[in-house]
């Protein structure tokens, strides 16, 4: 069965992210990998982060944009010697992503818009009016990152955050928690704390 996977907020934790795809035995021939933004950070390892994103989306996966992906493609930022040369590749890749079950998007969407009709300020940076909104008309849950469960939304330390028809699975890689990869048709989630080698299996 094709799996659906989705992460967020990698932030350069570049191994974290490889040990997560292999501790859920990803295929990709068979499951499709949805990354959702954020890919640098405090995590260092951003050039290679953005190698890994740009391997899997050669091989079918999709990569949107994150607030920290636009900073890139709009100031043209150099302060990374490698960073700048992403900035093609990041403008190429797209704010939403969706299918039957689910939307994809970095932070969220503003309440009585249309997706199409969505301002990409609010999809990469929007926090608690899309948080305490209820989104019912599209008919889809939303999967979201960008804000981080346990700082915000209530949840503990590396929980993922669910309520009504959204889920927040940013778990705070870029504070020094944990990086979580979700499968979301098995709903399995797959956590590493950024400082260690392990990865942890839960069902949510």
């Amino acid at each position: 069965m094709k799996r659906t996977l989705a992460i967020s907020d990698i932030h350069g934790y570049a191994d974290a992210f490889e040990i997560l795809l292999k501790a859920s035995k990803f295929n990709q021939y068979k499951d499709q990998l949805i990354m959702l933004g954020d890919y640098s950070g405090n995590g260092g390892k951003n050039h290679e982060t953005f190698q890994i994103v740009h391997k899997h989306v050669e091989s079918g996966a999709i990569a949107l944009i994150g607030n920290h992906e636009q900073r890139l493609i709009d100031h043209h930022k150099k302060d990374d010697l490698h960073l700048h040369e992403w900035n093609s590749f990041l403008s190429q890749l797209h704010y939403w992503f969706e299918n039957d079950c689910y939307l994809f998007v970095h932070a969220g969407v503003r309440p009585g818009i249309s997706l199409e009709k969505q301002n990409v300020s609010d999809m990469i940076s929007i926090r608690e009016t899309f948080h305490h909104s209820c989104f019912t008309h599209f008919n889809k849950t939303i999967i979201f990152g960008h804000t981080p469960p346990t700082y915000r939304l209530g949840a503990r330390i590396g929980e993922l955050w669910e309520k009504e028809n959204k889920i927040g699975i940013d778990t705070g890689a870029n504070h020094g928690h944990y990086l979580s990869l979700v499968d979301l048709t098995n709903r399995t989630q797959y956590k590493i704390h950024v400082k260690e080698r392990t990865p942890i299996k839960i069902d949510f």
